[in-house]
C-alpha cells in the first residue's frame, strides 16, 4: 500500500490549471443553488456534466433531441423532486463522507436513471459535490481505480451505515473517509473531498506512467 509523504501532500496544494475552471463551477453553484428555476438547473446540469465528462444526455432513451431534452425533460423532471430539501440537510458541522451523503446520492442517481435509463453513479457525485464541496466525494472510475491502491481491503475498513445507498457509491465514499482519516494521523493535517480527488488523479498518472516505462 502506498504511502504519501508531507510533499505529495504539498503537491496537490500547488496552484493547478483547472483550478479556474472548478472555481467558475463552484461559484456558479454558490450563486445559483436552487432547483426552482428552470434555467439555473439547465446551466448547473449542463456545466458540469460536459466539463467532467458525465454529461446527462448520454443517455438510452433518445425520444428528445438536444436542447429540447434539457427544456422538456430534465429540468422539470429536476425541479419536481426536493432536492433542494435534500442538500439543506446536510450542515456545516457534517464532515465529508456522512451517511446523510450516500443516501442522498443514491436518491439523484435515482432520478437521473428515471431520465437516462442509465446509471449516473458518477455525474450525481460530481454534481453534488459543486453544490457541497465540503460534504460530498468526487467519484468516476479513474478515483475508483486509484483509491484501490493506497487503501486497504473493505473488509479491513470502518463501515458506513445508512439507510439506502448506492453499494459501489457507499464503498468509495467508505475508502475515501479511511484515506483522508488515515492522512490526518500520519501527517496532522485534514484533506478536502477535492483535495483527495487531486490526489486519486497523481495515483492514477503515476500509474499510467509507470505502464509505459
Amino acid at each position: 500500500m502506498r504511502k504519501f509523504t508531507k510533499e505529495d501532500i504539498d503537491s496537490i496544494r500547488k496552484p493547478w490549471v483547472w483550478d479556474l475552471g472548478n472555481r467558475i463551477l463552484y461559484e456558479m453553484c454558490r450563486s445559483y443553488p436552487g432547483h426552482t428555476e428552470h434555467d439555473e438547473i439547465i446551466a448547473k446540469i449542463w456545466l458540469i456534466g460536459r466539463s467532467y465528462a458525465a454529461a446527462i444526455e448520454r443517455r438510452k432513451n433518445a425520444k428528445h433531441i438536444g436542447d429540447d431534452f434539457y427544456e422538456s425533460v430534465v429540468a422539470p423532471t429536476m425541479r419536481s423532486q426536493p432536492i433542494d430539501l435534500w442538500l439543506d440537510s446536510i450542515q456545516n458541522t457534517d464532515k465529508s463522507g456522512c451517511a446523510k451523503t450516500v443516501v442522498i446520492h443514491k436518491k439523484l442517481m435515482e432520478l437521473f436513471q428515471s431520465i437516462t435509463d442509465l446509471e449516473k453513479r458518477s455525474l450525481a457525485a460530481k454534481y453534488l459535490h459543486f453544490h457541497k464541496p465540503n460534504a460530498f466525494f468526487i467519484y468516476d472510475s479513474r478515483a475508483r481505480q486509484a483509491i484501490t491502491k493506497v487503501v486497504p481491503r473493505l473488509n479491513e475498513i470502518p463501515e458506513l451505515k445508512a439507510d439506502d445507498y448506492d453499494t459501489e457509491y457507499r464503498d468509495f465514499v467508505r475508502r475515501c473517509v479511511w484515506l483522508r482519516d488515515h492522512v490526518q494521523k500520519s501527517l496532522g493535517t485534514e484533506l478536502t473531498p477535492r483535495e483527495i480527488d487531486k490526489l486519486l488523479l497523481m495515483i492514477a498518472n503515476d500509474e499510467i506512467r509507470t505502464q509505459t516505462k
